[in-house]
């Protein structure tokens, strides 16, 4: 189900080496958002949620995806807003999701861990704790 338009490369994406000096090796399941492409290295399936993430990160990169890409590796907190934006945008589509399908306040909150866990997570270089990504996201998901 594509809930997006953007294209998808089996492949690193252009600037990869530079997530590499920021981050380090980030694990293999790790996708990417350049431009209008997700580079998606290890082929998994990408689910609708997390292309609503990607997006998010296309429309915020505009015509300058070097720039944004250069600012988010350099600067945490410009990076922490990104990705609260990115993720408060996905956990609105999981929840208008599980309404349509389940309507059930277990997957809610399943999805917010979920999405708290990997914001919360190394490869976003410990830049906010779990108990604050929780906090944003839901004040996000929630406006």
């Amino acid at each position: 189900m594509a809930v997006t338009q953007m294209k998808q490369k089996k492949e690193y994406p252009p600037n990869y080496q530079e997530i590499v000096d920021t981050f380090g090796v980030p694990p293999t399941h790790v996708i990417y958002c350049y431009g209008d492409t997700i580079y998606n290295p290890s082929g998994k399936e990408i689910t609708p949620d997390l292309e609503i993430h990607e997006d998010t990160h296309r429309k915020q990169q505009g015509t300058a995806p070097d720039l944004w890409w250069n600012k988010y590796l350099a600067d945490p907190q410009f990076r922490l807003d990104q990705e609260i934006e990115a993720y408060g945008e996905q956990y609105i589509f999981a929840c208008k999701l599980i309404d349509e399908i389940h309507g059930g306040a277990k997957m809610k909150k399943w999805a917010l861990e979920s999405m708290t866990t990997a914001l919360s997570g190394s490869i976003y270089g410990g830049i906010i704790d779990y108990s604050k990504a929780e906090t944003a996201i839901r004040k996000y998901g929630n406006r």
